[in-house]
């Protein structure tokens, strides 16, 4: 009863937003192929969320001074059980405002992991947070807007160790969505990780500078990647696995969001994902059209029928079930039938989105009916309402990331500029997911 509820709830949310240009409603969290931005932009859309200041009254702006010179300071801790801070390690301060120039500052932590900046430039139209890299790997604190009225910032933040050990990880949820394109499916899939260790899960594989293998995802025999809703270049490709490059934090909510098209067969069509990691959560099938025949399991459980949802005008079987899976366990699908396209009635409007706050919803397992989005930022779980405001703010730095990469291949930036920024910024986003 309380998974139909719970499956209901996540249509009702995702039957509100339609899809972007006629494609399924989840696809629409993002535009799936726009020219690579430099950072994940579901995390992206988050962090302005919270962080942009609206528009300052003239009471307020009669008062405060536009910069102010201040300090900011703090203290990394190692939060593996056990573990020692690396000697002589170097912070860098991040100063970022709303094109995403990033103005860099750097220190040296003491034996304690305390370091300060002295005499930084505070103003109200930029966003601070600190950070370091180990290894590769990055670490930061959450950001916070600059207030030139209280110039002393605190920006602690937590590193951990390293492990290659696929054990510490979990699928916490997977969501599919399969719709007729064409006498193909378009395949939606969402898969949601997560790490319950105190050391970052990252391999030894190197796949680039600087960027190396952590979860993969296989894709069914046949399927054609037509992208990702996140960071493309996190990710590589090859012979049908997708590798993700960035780390899995712990008590992080890690995503791995992609789509593709699959030949379909009215005899029968089989759609698999095979889990190398343990899965222990919610598995969730949306199906249209609804004339199809369907047989869902999950290794040797079956998904069952839950309900029928209506999801930006279009209606989809929902199947679903709690599992409890060992790694190496392959989702399967089979759908037979005549795949008849839905009326133009019931595609979705174009240019009509739905929010990324709905993806950390959907993905999470929190289901929130009528009430709003429970949006986890910063460790704690923050009541946001869903806003036009947010869905343009969206778009325009989505934008600004396409633009900033376009600098980068045009020579305007250089190589190390465009990664230290790309890293630093990344980690700190990927941080504004967790889930303490």
């Amino acid at each position: 009863m309380r998974l139909t509820i719970a499956l209901i709830g996540l249509g009702l949310l995702l039957s509100a937003c339609s899809g972007l240009g006629g494609e399924p409603p989840i696809v629409a969290t993002l535009p799936m192929n726009p020219t690579q931005p430099t950072f994940d932009p579901t995390m992206l859309a988050q962090i302005h969320a919270q962080i942009t200041p609206s528009a300052a009254t003239p009471e307020s702006t009669s008062s405060v001074p536009e910069e102010a010179l201040g300090t900011v300071s703090g203290q990394v801790t190692n939060a593996t059980v056990g573990a020692k801070l690396p000697a002589d390690l170097e912070i860098e301060l991040h100063s970022v405002d709303r094109a995403f120039n990033d103005t860099v500052l750097k220190t040296k932590a003491d034996a304690d992991g305390k370091f300060i900046f002295q005499n930084v430039p505070i103003r109200a139209d930029r966003s601070y947070f600190t950070a370091a890299v180990i290894e590769g790997r990055y670490f930061a604190s959450d950001p916070v807007i600059g207030n030139p009225a209280s110039p002393t910032l605190n920006l602690p933040f937590k590193i951990y160790e390293r492990t290659a050990d696929p054990s510490v990880l979990k699928v916490a949820n997977v969501v599919t969505q399969v719709s007729p394109e064409e006498g193909a499916l378009h395949v939606v899939q969402i898969v949601r990780f997560e790490n319950t260790s105190d050391r970052i899960f990252s391999t030894d594989e190197r796949l680039g500078e600087d960027r190396f293998a952590s979860v993969r995802v296989k894709l069914p025999d046949g399927a054609r990647l037509l992208g990702f809703a996140t960071d493309e270049p996190r990710f590589q490709v090859e012979n049908g696995v997708i590798t993700d490059t960035q780390p899995v934090y712990p008590e992080t909510r890690h995503i791995v969001h992609f789509r593709y098209l699959l030949p379909y067969q009215p005899s029968g069509t089989r759609i698999t994902l095979p889990l190398p990691y343990r899965t222990e959560g919610i598995v969730t099938l949306f199906v249209n059209p609804t004339n199809l025949n369907v047989t869902a399991k999950a290794g040797d459980q079956v998904l069952t029928l839950q309900t029928t949802q209506v999801m930006g005008g279009v209606p989809y079987l929902v199947y679903g079930s709690t599992v409890q899976l060992p790694a190496e366990t392959t989702l399967t699908y089979i759908l037979s039938g005549e795949l008849a396209a839905p009326s133009a009635a019931n595609v979705p409007e174009v240019g009509s989105s739905i929010q990324p706050l709905a993806l950390a919803l959907m993905v999470g397992g929190a289901l929130l009916i009528g009430i709003g989005i429970v949006l986890l930022v910063r460790g704690r779980k923050t009541l946001v309402a869903v806003t036009t405001s947010a869905s343009e703010e969206q778009e325009r730095l989505i934008a600004q990331l396409a633009t900033l990469d376009e600098q980068y291949k045009q020579g305007k930036l250089s190589k190390a500029d465009y990664t230290r920024q790309r890293n630093a910024l990344k980690a700190q986003l990927a941080k504004l997911m967790r889930k303490k």
